[in-house]
């Protein structure tokens, strides 16, 4: 399903496939968004995030690298009053902390832990225990927990997992093109341990391919998507 950026609206509203998609993530469960630098997955974030905002919900984000920033969700949707803001100062231990601490508080629909490029600069291990002990803390509660990081860590602990690939960035300018307008990117299924109502998520475009969260498509392949992201 391909959105074309002259129509679509701040990410998470309106388009039918990034909504179905927002919509898939599970409370009460460890979901992750994976993918590189400029992939999408921050925007996906950042879409999730004003989805919940917007509509009155409270989120957390627990920013491991300080690189959130609040023009950006602003201007993606965000409703900045609904959203805690916990820097991390590029310190591992402490966002772990943080997004175990949150999820047991109540009140937060959505606790998003963004730990951005810091495992791979950091080359700090991150014991599989950790992501268990997560899961562990957000079961049984109505929040959406949501990792956050350039690729998988979660393991068998994270119950859905979205990967972002960047596939075309748009630049602008009359002499030379020099000014951000956006990107195209594919964000595909990995994982999706729990199904969401089957209409949540429209069916893929093109023969013979089937919705993937449906119980019909169970194992017949990973569900994709190609969102056009405006600057």
């Amino acid at each position: 399903m391909t959105l074309p950026s002259e129509s679509l609206p701040p990410p998470g509203w309106g388009a039918r496939g990034i909504d179905g998609l927002l919509g898939a993530f599970p409370p009460g469960q460890l979901s992750e968004i994976v993918g590189p630098w400029s992939s999408g997955g921050s925007s996906l974030l950042l879409a999730l995030i004003a989805r919940v905002t917007t509509s009155g919900g409270k989120a957390a984000v627990v920013d491991g690298t300080d690189a959130f920033d609040p023009f950006s969700a602003a201007a993606a949707g965000v409703d900045l009053s609904g959203v805690l803001w916990v820097k991390c100062g590029g310190r591992l231990d402490p966002a772990c902390r943080a997004a175990d601490l949150l999820v047991r508080c109540p009140g937060f629909v959505l606790v998003a832990m963004d730990l951005g490029e810091l495992p791979l600069r950091r080359r700090q291990s991150l014991p599989s225990s950790l992501w268990l002990r997560l899961r562990r803390a957000v079961e049984g509660s109505p929040t959406i927990l949501v990792l956050r990081a350039p690729q998988r860590l979660a393991g068998s602990a994270a119950a859905l997992v979205v990967s972002a690939r960047r596939l075309e960035a748009r630049w602008m300018g009359a002499s030379q093109p020099t000014r951000f307008a956006g990107l195209s990117s594919e964000l595909r299924l990995l994982r999706a341990r729990i199904f969401p109502h089957p209409n949540l998520l429209p069916p893929l475009e093109g023969e013979g391919t089937r919705n993937p969260l449906s119980p019909l498509g169970r194992g017949q392949g990973e569900g994709c998507w190609t969102i056009e992201w405006r600057s």
